[in-house]
């Protein structure tokens, strides 16, 4: 659960590519003086730490990671001295439902993420420029899909099953890393709806971003999946920033056949912008840290009129939907006098999107509870107990309700539910981690004709 101060760059810090335990796409949201980072994504062990001392920062839930291969026998201290930031890391979901679902199974899905970062100012000059390029090869089964009905995926690193070039961007920092830009090929993922808190767990309705939007948005994207982008973020003041994206929201591009290779630029537009403020994250600072984030997205798809759907004509497409969402994540107490880094918090996440005729879900939320360091002796252990929500439209389901009348078999979506408790064991100097993870599913589907499901299992990964 770590609130990272994330991914900024200093021309005068030794830059630090290590992996966070759980938040890979955390580091935006924080932006605290530090070095390039790899690229976020939606992967448990994608996110660098902040470089700042401990001893300057209230309190922080995501804490820097070891290397299981060391140094690379010397290897990644040179490239890094030449301005080449490696990050290599494997992530694992294996899980199966004893009980409940369409069937009993047992499913594994792994992601093997290659990143590479390179700051232009040791390279050539450029002060506050750096390129990210980045691949993912996924493989494996969904037992979501195969084995529960469910709509909420159960295995976080689910998703783009084939080998894949993801990110490829530019970012520059300008005005004492005040302003900052980014274009290339990138998911919208990355950078907004984002908390810290939501990458301690397996259930991809919380890791990466509250996964509501998805439903409602095709133009969405996140990581393995990356599209033509470009944002603009401002910083009026040290606490507080703005940021915009546009972005092309071709789902085409997306499909495994074409391994992220397709650079097209068909769209439509996809376009996003959010505005956060960071509780007590200043050097200094005696509060508990927090982070509070408000946004608007806008999708110019076309989409289908569920008021015309199932009365015996064409549907009607219209072109054109939209959404805000609000989030937050707070530290509550800590464990441990100052400079500790053991604590509880809470996070939260409401989405809506209004349009019922258009919106598949227009009500999504989500809450979790997380502590680190429960137990004195396993301090940089992780704990949490989430709950995920989502509604379906109500003129979805008057839809479903006339196709009923023509075919039995339709079911009638009205909500989905999922709890997790996971607990996270961190080895080898926190290069590796170990998660048993308990999931239950109510209403899979949200039709009420599958049964509730029970899920058991765990997430592994190793940051190399």
């Amino acid at each position: 659960m770590d609130l990272a101060l994330g991914k900024r760059s200093s021309h005068h810090v030794a830059i630090v590519i290590l992996v966070i335990l759980g938040w890979a796409a955390a580091a935006q949201a924080e932006d605290a003086p530090s070095a390039p980072a790899a690229p976020q994504a939606e992967d448990a062990l994608r996110a660098p730490a902040a470089t700042r001392g401990l001893a300057e920062i209230p309190f922080q839930l995501v804490l820097p990671r070891g290397h299981l291969l060391g140094d690379w026998l010397g290897g990644r201290t040179w490239l890094e001295d030449h301005g080449v930031y490696p990050l290599v890391t494997y992530v694992t979901d294996a899980l199966g439902n004893p009980s409940g679902g369409k069937e009993q199974g047992f499913k594994g899905t792994s992601n093997l993420g290659v990143d590479l970062v390179f700051d232009f100012e040791k390279l050539f000059g450029i002060d506050g420029g750096t390129f990210a390029i980045s691949f993912s090869e996924r493989f494996g089964a969904s037992l979501s899909r195969e084995d529960i009905g469910n709509v909420f995926t159960v295995q976080q690193v689910f998703g783009g099953q084939t080998y894949r070039l993801v990110d490829v961007a530019y970012k520059q920092k300008l005005l004492n890393d005040r302003v900052e830009f980014r274009v290339g090929r990138i998911a919208a993922g990355d950078d907004f709806l984002v908390s810290p808190y939501s990458y301690v767990f397996v259930q991809n309705a919380f890791d990466g971003n509250p996964v509501g939007i998805f439903f409602n948005a095709p133009g969405m994207t996140a990581y393995p999946n990356a599209t033509w982008g470009g944002l603009v973020k401002v910083r009026p003041t040290e606490s507080l920033y703005v940021m915009a994206g546009a972005y092309n929201g071709d789902v085409s591009i997306r499909a495994n056949s074409k391994h992220g290779a397709d650079w097209s630029m068909d769209g439509p537009v996809f376009v996003i912008g959010e505005v956060g403020y960071q509780l007590h994250g200043l050097p200094g600072d005696s509060g508990l840290l927090g982070n509070y984030k408000a946004g608007f997205w806008y999708d110019d798809h076309q989409y289908v009129d569920f008021n015309t759907v199932a009365r015996g004509v064409a549907p009607a497409t219209p072109r054109g939907n939209w959404g805000f969402y609000g989030m937050f994540d707070q530290v509550l107490v800590r464990f441990g006098g100052p400079g500790s880094n053991r604590g509880f918090g809470i996070m939260s996440s409401l989405l809506i999107s209004p349009d019922q005729s258009v919106s598949v879900m227009p009500f999504f939320g989500n809450a979790g509870l997380v502590a680190r360091g429960v137990f004195a002796s396993r301090s940089t252990d992780i704990i949490a107990l989430g709950v995920v929500h989502g509604r379906f439209s109500d003129d979805l389901q008057d839809s479903q309700r006339r196709a009923r009348a023509s075919d039995p078999t339709v079911g009638i979506q009205r909500d989905e539910t999922v709890l997790e408790l996971t607990y996270r064991f961190r080895f080898l100097k926190d290069s590796v981690y170990f998660a048993p993870d308990l999931q239950y599913i109510i209403r899979p589907g949200g039709t009420g004709k599958i049964a509730d499901a029970f899920v058991i299992g765990f997430e592994a990964g190793i940051n190399f």
